[in-house]
């Protein structure tokens, strides 16, 4: 990277602006550097208003954009880093004339660092179009070999995106046809917004394509559309952070053409209105399930934008960055975790003691111990499960550098029931609590000066902040050992695991890209576990009412709006969902095997009733990835796939579900979370009460 010797050793909220010098293309890129001090005006503090004031110049050239004022910010991926082109720099002075930026032309300091190709081939485009305004892109303008430039660097990103005039976003290169496909966009989108919601309209039906001006299901500008969707941009955990916090405008870049990305959002919300998104994605990124497309990065991108507009307290809510990033890439693993700090509010990201120069390790133990003492209605214990994990980690820390495997059981995020909404005509409770109450000994202890910050005219009316809610001092909270880097808990025993059957990789798969094998799996599985379930329970009904419960977690999706209900009190039957489903499926295998190769997309469902269709998507989501157990106890659940006979079925207390832990020596090893049949809403804490049970004290490594 860089030689230090270029870069001036920056006082706090100083950044570099980088010029790009206009030469010949066949000549080496050369550029300027200036210093100024960034208003930073999401910092309300004293001293940073002293500052903006005393650099008033900086301050007029960052808040008043125009064709004279203001700075560009680069949204964009550091791509393969195996080629390297050099970037001659020079740092100078600046000056102000007739409101415009200027370098003085006094050398302080010059040399040389590398660049990679993608930033590369993005500043010969800035050459070939003569462009002069000053730019900020992080590569150039934060010192890499530097982690104390870093360290300053990094929280202020935010600022610098949320002041810049515009934010460019590079796609990278593109082929002809790539950018053909982007130049369309606009007219495709006209052309669908006109049509009417149609569950009818296929793209296999080239007559109602090209009837509406549409091309033809076989042209290659749907394929190009699909691959512009699966630029790693919209995988990028930073270009989210750089893309919800601009005020201004953002042009979207591909190659040598262009679109504006208020243009962009409207085709991807037409693109989703007509059901049309899948059909454009490469088979295999549109089948597998967690893989993060254009579509979807757009549509995130917006729901955080109405987030922040909502939040006057300048941040989103640490519930909300657990439930999101984790399907986001970083180059560094690190970055996981400062990508979530630059996206809270400037008051709770200061209390976060973490550097760049810290172990990946201790950076997500950092992290995880913060939230665990400021985020208490989203327990992190229920967000572990992942693709992968980092060796040095605590078995109770999520990796944050691994997607989740699972949809947490314990999540309230989308709680649909909360905070004195009506409940609906089936009285669905809230969610799960098996380690609390509302009231009583057992609920959370609040203290008595509480302050509330919520977001109105949200589905879930969530709240967003709270500022000394619980009384942290009580015994029964998990404590965090810093040192050792391990939980103390307080909890009870329930049960021990004595059957496990694993999970069935045929949900890995979208469902809309099943085929036979799929559906052969699913069904098998479900046999297998039905019939554990009849021998645990001995009811003697061919459908124990605890096993389709189970199968769904006890909670469904209602249909119009797709949010979550959990029946605490069992008053509604959804069995004959489950037989609706199964007889469904039963049927579908040799009707498929006679009238379908076995490698084509099945058939779905759609004949089914709403209700039906809402129970088999219910169950797709909680089973995926996840084993179905029988306790020592009598009990059926489901819980982590590497669940093993032998484990403790535990209640924490404060916490939202059992998990489940192993034993080793005087520690335990933590699995994961689960659903256990009967287990969900306290009734531990009644045993315990009972004398049933008896409460202790566990570390958790």
């Amino acid at each position: 990277m860089a030689a230090p010797s270029i870069y001036e050793h920056l006082e706090p909220k100083q950044i570099h602006l980088f010029q790009l010098e206009h030469a010949s293309s066949s000549d080496h890129l050369t550029g300027r550097l200036v210093v100024l001090r960034h208003p930073t005006h999401l910092d309300k503090t004293l001293e940073n208003y002293r500052g903006m004031c005393r650099n008033w110049r900086d301050m007029n050239f960052v808040k008043k954009p125009s064709k004279a004022y203001g700075y560009d910010a680069l949204s964009y991926t550091w791509g393969t880093q195996l080629e390297t082109f050099p970037l001659r720099l020079q740092l100078t002075g600046k000056l102000y004339k007739d409101g415009f930026l200027y370098s003085n032309g006094v050398v302080q300091r010059e040399g040389t660092i590398d660049i990679h190709r993608n930033l590369y081939e993005f500043l010969c485009r800035l050459r070939k179009a003569r462009y002069t305004r000053f730019i900020w892109i992080d590569a150039i303008c934060i010192n890499q070999n530097d982690d104390r430039d870093k360290n300053m660097q990094i929280p202020l990103m935010r600022y610098i995106y949320h002041e810049a005039r515009q934010v460019k976003i590079w796609l990278g290169m593109a082929t002809p046809i790539e950018e053909e496909a982007l130049a369309s966009i606009p007219d495709l989108t006209e052309k669908l917004e006109k049509q009417p919601h149609d569950n009818d309209f296929k793209f296999e039906d080239p007559d109602k394509l090209e009837s509406i001006g549409l091309p033809g299901p076989d042209q290659p500008v749907w394929r190009a559309l699909g691959l512009l969707m699966t630029r790693s941009w919209f995988d990028r955990l930073w270009a989210l952070q750089e893309a919800i916090l601009w005020e201004r405008t953002s042009v979207v870049y591909c190659g040598d053409k262009q679109i504006s990305w208020e243009t962009l959002h409207s085709f991807v919300v037409i693109m989703i209105y007509h059901g049309l998104a899948n059909w454009t994605l490469p088979r295999s990124v549109a089948t597998v399930v967690g893989v993060t497309n254009g579509y979807e990065a757009v549509s995130l991108i917006e729901k955080c934008n109405d987030l922040l507009t909502a939040a006057e307290w300048g941040g989103l809510p640490l519930d909300f960055l657990l439930n999101v990033i984790r399907r986001k890439s970083v180059t560094r693993p690190a970055d996981m975790v400062f990508g979530m700090l630059a996206l809270m509010a400037h008051e709770e990201k200061s209390r976060i003691t973490v550097d760049v120069s810290l172990p990946v390790e201790r950076v997500y133990f950092e992290f995880a111990r913060y939230y665990i003492l400021n985020e208490l209605d989203e327990c992190i214990l229920n967000h572990t499960s992942s693709q992968s994990r980092r060796e040095g980690l605590p078995s109770w820390c999520p990796d944050f550098s691994s997607p989740e495997t699972t949809v947490p059981l314990g999540s309230k995020f989308q709680d649909l029931i909360q905070h004195g909404q009506e409940l609906s005509p089936n009285q669905f409770s809230t969610s799960f609590r098996a380690g609390f109450n509302k009231n009583g000994q057992w609920a959370k202890p609040m203290v008595k000066d509480r302050q509330y910050t919520f977001i109105k005219d949200m589905p879930t009316s969530k709240r967003l902040y709270q500022e000394g809610m619980y009384d942290l001092s009580h015994p029964d909270f998990i404590h965090v050992v810093s040192d050792l880097m391990q939980l103390n808990a307080s909890g009870v025993l329930i049960d021990k695991i004595a059957h496990v059957i694993k999970p069935t990789d045929a949900l890995a798969t979208r469902v809309d890209h099943w085929t036979e094998d799929n559906l052969e799996k699913i069904v098998a599985w479900d046999k297998e576990c039905l019939s554990l379930a009849q021998k645990t329970i001995r009811t003697g009904d061919e459908i124990p009412t605890a096993y389709w419960r189970t199968l769904i977690a006890n909670s469904l999706r209602i249909p119009v709006n797709g949010d979550l209900c959990w029946d605490e009190h069992g008053r509604t039957d959804y069995c004959h969902a489950y037989k609706e489903y199964r007889a469904y499926l039963d049927l579908l295998i040799p009707h498929w095997a006679t009238n379908y190769a076995t490698s084509a997309p099945a058939p779905l469902p759609c004949e089914l009733s709403s209700e039906v269709l809402a129970f088999f998507a219910r169950f797709i989501e909680v089973v995926r990835n996840r084993c179905f157990f029988a306790t020592t106890e009598g009990r059926i659940g489901i819980g982590p796939a590497d669940t093993k006979p032998g484990d403790d079925v535990r209640v924490i207390i404060f916490c939202p579900t059992p998990y489940i832990l192993r034993e080793q020596g005087s520690v335990y090893e933590f699995v994961g979370e689960a659903y256990v049949d009967g287990m969900m809403y306290g009734q531990a804490l009644d045993m315990l009460d009972q004398g049933i049970l008896t409460k202790e004290r566990f570390t958790i490594a």
